[in-house]
């Protein structure tokens, strides 16, 4: 409580302890007490009025004295009630409800009254202590949840922000909506113009790291000002694990009834290829077209549709990824093993592994981690194609929220922006003879360990894979 405030409390204490000094007699009633007080004035001014008329100054001299300090008490008296009203008033407009009334002492009227007083700053006082409370728990819970919050004015203020959302745009301080402009005037924009009951899915990358924000909205006014709240909840790892699912069910559909479909045609193709051939060979008929015809047609049926199993099995992979075992393991020991079995195939292709920093124990699968691994080296050694002095660098380091981090970091070629929205999606690639489900099936192991992946790259600048774990 400011001092200003603490004054009238302080004051009446000094008033309370002067006038307990300079009334020793307290009487019940307050009429018999200015009764009393008029009297005691009146028979001071005849007594003062009689030693001026004989002469008896020094006694006149003591009884103006005394007619100065009855004549202040008793304007002090009549008034104390008034002050006593100014205080308790400016103590309730201050909310300083520590103010109390001496109740007893002042004659029955009074005592009543200054007890309606007390009983009235103790409501103001349990009335603020409760509101306290609420305001404290409302304000625990918001910082609980797990969903960030946000409150605008109509100004763009920023009148709440809870710790979720501060860790979601790493942000410590928001003032003002205009200080979210660093992740571009489209963010800001959405947020003044998104409407009650709305919801918005947006884009959001925060230091290298790609969000999927769902956004909801409400608006509403309180002692006539507007107001704006907006939830916001990353996403992105529930839309990856729809897609992942939803991919998962198309192969499953696709895949049974090609391989229905396939395998009759390859083996009817494989038999009526083996009955040309022997016929031809009986009949000894050379130079007959029929025949040569026949059987490029059926070996090219046989080849193709052979072709087209294999393609499908190998698809089938990313829904039969074995359930994963984590436990307590060295990841030195796992980079070792994939060191080893990738020795060749980087000294062929004059790509140096560098590894630094990778002696810490992370609760993973061991063989699921190893190929996520080899998956991720795979692909940057293709990267690494056309770069001089290439290089793989696997570290770890501490993320911000204590989950460990590897790093596989290639100096190769890089990526552009539209090329980076697609790696994860099963079927795509950029290599020649690549298959497009090495990222897909990495990124469903991670998701089975509930770790996340995250890419930094641009063109020509090389590019970083970070598994948070």
């Amino acid at each position: 409580m400011a001092t200003s405030a603490m004054r009238p409390k302080n004051w009446v204490c000094r008033v309370a302890h002067y006038t307990g000094e300079l009334k020793p007699m307290v009487f019940k009633k307050f009429r018999i007490n200015i009764v009393l007080r008029v009297a005691l004035l009146t028979a001071c001014i005849l007594l003062l009025a009689w030693c001026v008329v004989q002469q008896r100054y020094l006694r006149s001299a003591y009884l103006g004295v005394a007619l100065v300090v009855i004549l202040v008490e008793l304007v002090w008296y009549i008034d104390r009630f008034n002050r006593d009203m100014k205080v308790f008033m400016t103590s309730l407009l201050q909310r300083d409800f520590t103010t109390h009334f001496q109740s007893t002492g002042r004659g029955k009227s009074q005592d009543d009254l200054y007890e309606t007083l007390n009983q009235i700053s103790e409501a103001f006082k349990k009335i603020s202590t409760e509101r306290e409370t609420q305001f404290r728990y409302l304000e625990m819970l918001v910082e609980h949840v797990r969903v960030s919050i946000l409150s605008i004015d109509a100004d763009g203020n920023v009148h709440l922000a809870n710790q979720a959302l501060k860790n979601l745009l790493q942000k410590n301080i928001l003032p003002n909506i205009k200080a979210l402009e660093l992740f571009g005037d489209a963010f800001v924009n959405t947020l003044r113009e998104i409407r009650s009951g709305e919801t918005l899915l947006v884009k959001l990358r925060v230091n290298q790291e790609l969000l999927q924000l769902s956004l909801h909205a409400a608006e509403f006014k309180l002692q006539g000002r507007y107001y704006k709240l907006i939830s916001m909840q990353n996403i992105r790892s529930e839309l990856d694990a729809r897609e992942v699912e939803a991919w998962q069910k198309l192969i499953r559909v696709l895949g049974h009834e090609i391989m229905n479909s396939v395998s009759p045609i390859t083996s009817l193709s494989a038999t009526l290829h083996g009955m040309v051939t022997q016929n031809q060979q009986v009949l000894e008929i050379p130079g007959n077209t029929l025949f040569e015809s026949l059987d490029k047609g059926l070996e090219a049926i046989k080849i193709r549709s052979e072709g087209l199993y294999n393609f499908t099995q190998t698809y089938r992979k990313l829904t039969g990824i074995p359930k994963h075992a984590p436990l307590q393991t060295d990841l030195k020991k796992i980079v070792a093993r994939v060191q080893l079995l990738l020795q060749s195939k980087l000294a062929d292709n004059g790509v140096t592994l560098s590894v630094h920093q990778v002696d810490v124990s992370v609760f993973v699968d061991p063989e699921l981690m190893e190929h996520v691994l080899i998956n991720l080296i795979l692909n940057a050694i293709d990267a690494l194609a056309n770069t001089k002095n290439p290089v793989i660098e696997i570290k770890t380091s501490q993320h911000q929220k204590g989950n460990t981090c590897i790093h596989v970091i290639d100096n190769g070629e890089g990526m552009d922006d539209a090329t980076l929205e697609k790696i994860f999606i099963p079927f795509f690639t950029t290599r020649k003879h690549g298959s497009g489900i090495g990222l897909a099936i990495t990124k469903q192991i991670l998701q089975l360990h509930r770790a996340d992946i995250q890419v930094i790259s641009e063109a020509g600048n090389g590019t970083e894979f970070k598994i948070l774990l």
